[in-house]
């Protein structure tokens, strides 16, 4: 039985959720409650409906809150959810409806022809479809929701669309495999320069796909480039070749780079962090900021920096040998991490190529990698993947794994990336992890299921970190095979007992040891005699022993009595004093004695709950004192590990600490530590107090970053040897901290207000999403936007649609701007658009945002900027609120599913995942449907809604009050038509929402006007029923009545029929309809009426243009003269608005040509501008010659697309003005 899903009264559910069986651990209970309820439910109506009155939306999660909260100090959310509905079970046939698999699965298709052509990417997927539905059909449902389809018919789809499907061509029920081939033309490609971005492969291949109500999980476990489109992409610039170049040894298989990170990973002010970096420079090569470290308030960025260089150069003068650093770039600003990177380089001097960047490219995104890729190409690309373990654990379900993860990173032009310890380490990991090393490093491997061949591609060397110290090196070299890899030993080298010196010189010590064993130096012994052999003559890998015994006794049996030890073992402890004798040498480089031997009573196990732990914390004095951010997490530690230990260990993980103890932490370290202060292990509950001092800040404004909270939240913490998962659940922010956070510009009341309909309560906006969400080309694209616009207010552009080369954004959007000046002036009613600005390169994002405001001119604030932001990460979401901020700011989410859904327990939950978007300045953030659509959610999800646009609400577990920042508001999105709006409403309590229904719109049977008209009208019924208009009758029952004089929403009735019969029972005979049910099939020739419509006429400006000079500014407004004080946004700021420049009907003030993205400029020939370049075998002869006159009508001059001509003489226009 399963618990859950949409209810009217007295009508079937038709959206279940998981049983008790299948719920998370802690909410079983609660779901075992809500089955308890059934019997009551039954016995409730005849036939054992329940005749619960309004709609209701319930599953575990649901009944977990109407469980009763934990008496946990979480508050008590707003208001009670509506009563808990029974789901009946869909009958076989109804889990079939749509079966597109006759369109988007080819089963016939060869794999090695595919790659032979050379025109597919290939994605290898595990995949379960949940319980009741078809491997198949359930196959192709995911092949169209990754490309061309949605999950109804829709009347724009044509020939062109269907050449371009992803295919389903291998499955295996089974094993749960499914192979995908996405056809490389419906990637997204830069307008700049013709390169790819793998954000729009991700957004494809793990979007939308990742929250399907009839997928159990999918993910990603091998994916294919083909050559030419893998040359589209950055790859590597540097690696380790040129890490051993600067350390004198050679260009090949120059060994093990001897790193460290610097522990604590926080905590350390600058004098002692410098002295750090001495101490172990002493006998290692490479040092890294750990993730977390940049900027914090006690230990800044212009105070530090300096303190390394110092040490580096004491260092190499003492030792002959160079140096290198790993300095943290990341941020969410690219313009903070360019600035960053300038000054780090401004300090290093000389020194520059001895440093590397480092970017945690996990929490802030591809974008921020290629920030660094692309504005440093010289300096080594660091790539941290800090929470990574959310999607790449293996007991994670959905995302992709680790394999697949660093592959991505070579792609997009990482010199090196972390890649776990292959499970010789602290991490998780597998020894068969050295798959990962292969591909990274070869120039062609062998992947779980495909063979890539890089052409050439400079490899990106694995970053062996998390739990090394010289013990593990060994074995982990005998399983690669080699040790051509970067070693970043933080307690390996801090926690050995004669401090960081002989750390790493054991570390390197470890690498001999191991080539000795190989070249048989030892004779015929095992690896382990051959270790202990050589460390009978080498002290600092003796004191590894020593040091590191709990290892020593697991990995080497016998050594003590080999190696003449006779004391106790116990965990791995560090007592040597480093920093007093760093600081009596004062760099100079004074010898370091070893220390004395520790007593086992200091070695007992390293339960660190007397530090990172304090339960007498009162959480109403931690908001009261406002210095923490809070986090609320379900953790679960692995089999035989203490709860409030592993707490403890995760807190240390993700502040000051390490999995041992180190030798540089100091008091103001400990004063910072990130503390546990509730547990509840019977519902796996804990709470962590962060010190908001422990966060990054820009060096450039102050401000805070998100990634930095990620970094620390959701960082190492997700991929702990010691945890089963932990996931947030709530997260709050002090209101000083919160005021360091952009936060929105604009929302949902810029949309009213260009509407006309007010600055409050101003209703729906009716949306949608062109469908097919790939495959149109330019000129039937802005048909369809023609065609919607008749009845609808706003059009998004799918997360996909950009810049294809079918479809490209210089046609496409001039066409956009046409239609919309057609449909203001046949409606007399405002309308909106969003611009997909995605890209991996920031400078890409601009260019777009620039371009698209030229063409819409006067019209620009009725154009948004959709940024894919979980795909692209918080970095892009930031490049849209700080350079246009006066753009409505689309956060879409595709791929989010992987972390937040209910069936993944890591990471963070939709609910956090939406407040963060708030935070970071989203306009309005997709939401889901809240189980009214096809996508997963829950009923309880308005809370998510309440928390993005309330000045204050309740969480889960924390009160959030948002001091006056603006409020973000909800998109809904997702299987949505008229028919499941007013229960929506019902639920959610208002309708000042966005909808965009793609299928809800094209899919209705008379076309996209009548659908979007009976979207309205899904509101305008819920409002007539809410105000008693029918009588006291049902909320199915008004709307039907509501439908009887509306012959729009009626026609939803007849398109939507399965809908209407689960939600609307009697729908037939109460409206007088006699012909059978069916799944939603559209069947009205839009096109052509929209072809027939007075289409070309409608294409006009409000007033005449002046062709001779047009009043000009850099994003292009004020192409039909609109005077500059009153162009665009300026009119929203009437403080702002100045005297007209120019007195009307005067002469316009002249400019030089221009166009905003960059197209000839400098004279380039239209044949080789922009994207042209990168298809020779298209490029055409120069359309005209130098000096002659230019073809009327010319794109960049007079023309029917929107450049802003500025009354350039004709003969002095483009390349004209290159003479002979």
């Amino acid at each position: 039985m399963a618990v859950g899903g949409l209810m009217l009264a007295n009508s079937q559910t038709f959206v279940s959720a998981p049983t008790a069986a299948t719920a998370p651990a802690h909410l079983r209970a609660s779901a075992a409650l809500a089955e308890v309820l059934q019997p009551v439910a039954a016995e409730a109506a005849p036939g054992g409906v329940s005749a619960v009155p309004v709609a209701a939306a319930c599953g575990a999660f649901a009944a977990a809150a109407l469980a009763g909260q934990r008496a946990s100090g979480r508050r008590q959310g707003r208001g009670p959810l509506l009563p808990t509905a029974v789901a009946q079970k869909e009958s076989s046939v109804a889990r079939r409806a749509l079966d597109q698999s006759s369109r988007y699965a080819d089963l016939s298709l060869d794999e090695e022809e595919l790659i032979k052509n050379g025109k597919h990417l290939l994605v290898a997927y595990i995949m379960k479809p949940k319980a009741g539905y078809d491997y198949l059909a359930t196959a192709a449902h995911f092949a169209a929701e990754s490309s061309t389809g949605t999950n109804v018919n829709v009347c724009t789809t044509d020939d062109f669309t269907k050449s371009v499907d992803a295919l389903v061509y291998y499955i295996d029920p089974d094993n749960e495999e499914m192979k995908i081939a996405y056809p490389t033309l419906l990637f997204d490609r830069n307008i700049t320069d013709g390169r790819a971005m793998m954000c729009s492969v991700l957004t494809l291949s793990i979007g939308n796909n990742q929250g399907m109500g009839d997928v159990e999980y999918g993910k990603i476990y091998d994916i294919y480039f083909p050559p030419a489109y893998l040359r589209l992409f950055d790859g590597p610039n540097c690696n380790v070749v040129d890490m051993w170049r600067i350390l004198n040894r050679g260009m090949s298989n120059g060994g093990l780079i001897v790193g460290t990170i610097i522990k604590p990973k926080l905590g350390l002010q600058p004098k002692p962090f410098g002295e750090a970096c001495y101490a172990f420079w002493q006998g290692g090569d490479f040092i890294k900021n750990d993730e977390p470290q940049g900027n914090q308030v006690f230990c800044q960025m212009n105070e530090c920096i300096p303190e390394v260089v110092k040490a580096m150069r004491a260092a190499i003068k003492e030792t002959g040998s160079s140096k290198l650093f790993s300095a943290n770039i990341t941020a969410d600003d690219p313009n903070e991490m360019i600035a960053r990177g300038k000054y780090v380089l401004s300090q290093f001097g000389p020194l520059g190529e001895n440093c590397a960047f480092l970017v945690d490219g996990y929490v802030a995104g591809g974008t921020a990698i290629t920030v660094a890729r692309r504005n440093f190409p010289s300096q080594f690309l660091h790539y941290h993947r800090a929470g990574h373990g959310a999607i790449t654990s293996p007991q994670t379900q959905r995302g992709y794994t680790a394999f697949v993860h660093t592959k991505i990173s070579r792609v997009i032009g990482a010199s090196g990336i972390h890649t776990g310890t292959m499970s010789f380490g602290k991490m998780e990991g597998d020894a068969s992890d050295k798959n990962i090393a292969f591909m990274l490093q070869d120039d062609e491997a062998d992947g779980p299921y495909y063979h890539q061949e890089w052409e050439g591609m400079k490899q990106t060397t694995p970053i062996i970190s998390g739990g090394m110290n010289a013990l593990r090196l060994p074995a982990f070299f005998e399983n690669l095979g080699h040790s051509n890899v970067i070693l970043t030993a933080g307690g390996g080298s801090f926690g050995h007992k004669d401090g960081p010196k002989p750390g790493a010189i054991s570390c390197r010590q470890g690498e001999e040891s191991w080539k000795e064993w190989k070249a048989g130096k030892f004779g015929d012994v095992s690896l382990s005699d051959g270790i202990i052999e050589f460390a009978k003559t080498h002290e600092e890998l003796k004191g590894a022993f020593l040091t590191f015994q709990k290892d020593a006794d697991q990995i080497y049996p016998g050594w003590k009595e080999k190696l003449g030890y006779t004391g106790e073992s116990s965990v791995q402890a560090a007592t040597f004093d480093w920093a007093k004798k760093a600081a009596a040498a004062s760099f100079v480089g004074s010898s370091m004695a070893p220390a004395q031997k520790e007593s086992s009573v200091a070695r007992r196990a390293l339960d660190q709950s007397s530090r990172y732990a304090d339960l007498s914390l009162d959480e109403e004095e931690l908001i009261k004192n406002g210095k923490h951010l809070l986090v609320a997490y379900i953790m679960k530690p692995k089999a035989g590990y203490d709860y409030l230990a592993t707490a403890a260990h995760f807190a240390a993980e993700s502040s000051t600490g390490t999995n041992v103890n180190v030798c540089t932490t100091d008091d103001f370290t400990k004063s910072v530590d990130a503390l546990v202060y509730y547990i509840d292990p019977d519902n796996e509950e804990m709470k962590i107090a962060y010190p908001t001092l422990l966060f990054d800040r820009n060096i450039t404004d102050g401000r805070a970053m998100m990634c930095s909270v990620l970094t620390l939240s959701i960082g190492n913490n997700q991929g702990m040897g010691d945890v089963e998962y932990g996931k947030i659940y709530d997260i709050y922010f002090p209101p000083a901290y919160l005021r360091l956070f952009d936060g929105p510009n604009c929302n949902v009341v810029d949309m009213w207000r260009i509407l006309n309909r007010g600055m409050s309560n101003g209703g729906l906006i009716v949306g949608t999403i062109i469908k097919p969400k790939l495959g149109l080309q330019p000129k039937p694209f802005g048909e369809a936007c023609y065609a919607f616009w008749q009845g609808g207010d706003f059009i998004k552009n799918d997360e996909p649609q950009g810049n294809q080369v079918f479809c490209q954004m210089n046609e496409c959007i001039p066409e956009v701007v046409k239609a919309m000046r057609a449909a203001i002036k046949e409606t007399g009613s405002s309308k909106l658009f969003s611009a997909n600005i995605t890209a991996d390169d920031p400078n890409e994002m601009i260019a777009r945002g620039k371009y698209v405001l030229s063409q819409f001119g006067p019209l620009g604030e009725n154009c948004a900027f959709l940024v894919d932001g979980y795909v692209a990460g918080g970095t892009a979401i930031t490049v849209a609120r700080r350079n246009f901020p006066s753009q409505f700011l689309h956060y879409h989410r595709a791929g989010h599913g992987a972390i937040t859904s209910p069936q993944t327990q890591r990471g963070y939950t939709a609910f956090v995942h939406t407040k963060i978007s708030r935070v970071i300045g989203a306009s309005g953030i997709h939401t889901g449907t809240m189980s009214f659509g096809k996508m997963e959610g829950d009923a309880s999800d308005k809370n998510i809604a309440f928390m993005l646009q309330d000045d204050e609400a309740d969480g889960p577990y924390y009160h959030q009050e948002w001091e006056g920042m603006k409020q973000t508001t909800p998109i809904i999105s997702g299987g949505m038509n008229a028919l499941r709006l007013p229960a929506f409403f019902e639920n959610l309590g208002h309708s000042n929402v966005i909808l965009t229904a793609g299928g809800g719109s094209f899919g209705h049977k008379d076309g996209p006007k009548p659908g979007a008209i009976s979207c309205r009208q899904g509101e305008e019924s819920w409002k007539e029923w809410k105000a008693g208009k029918f009588g006291d009758v049902s909320l199915s029952d008004g709307i039907i009545e509501f439908a009887k004089t509306h012959e729009e929403l009626k026609g939803a009735f007849l398109t939507f029929q399965k809908d209407a019969d689960q939600i609307y029972p009697g729908w037939k005979e109460k409206l007088g309809y006699t012909g059978e049910s069916s799944v939603q099939a559209a069947t009205f020739d839009w096109a052509k009426k929209a072809a027939a419509a007075p289409y070309i006429g409608g294409w006009v400006y409000a007033k005449t243009p002046n062709v001779e000079g047009v009043y000009w500014n850099e994003v292009g407004y004020c192409p039909d003269g609109t005077a500059m004080n009153l162009a665009g946004n300026e009119t929203n700021h009437p403080e702002k608005i100045k005297k007209d420049m120019h007195t009307p009907g005067a002469t316009l003030p002249k400019s030089f040509y221009m166009n905003a993205v960059g197209y000839l400029p400098d004279g380039t020939p239209l044949n080789m501008a922009g994207n042209e370049v990168n298809h020779p075998e298209k490029i055409g002869p120069d359309p005209h010659k130098n000096g002659s006159p230019l073809p009327p009508p010319l794109k960049g001059y007079v023309n029917d697309i929107g450049y802003t001509p500025d009354g350039t003489p004709m003969d002095k226009a483009g390349n004209l003005s290159v003479k002979k």
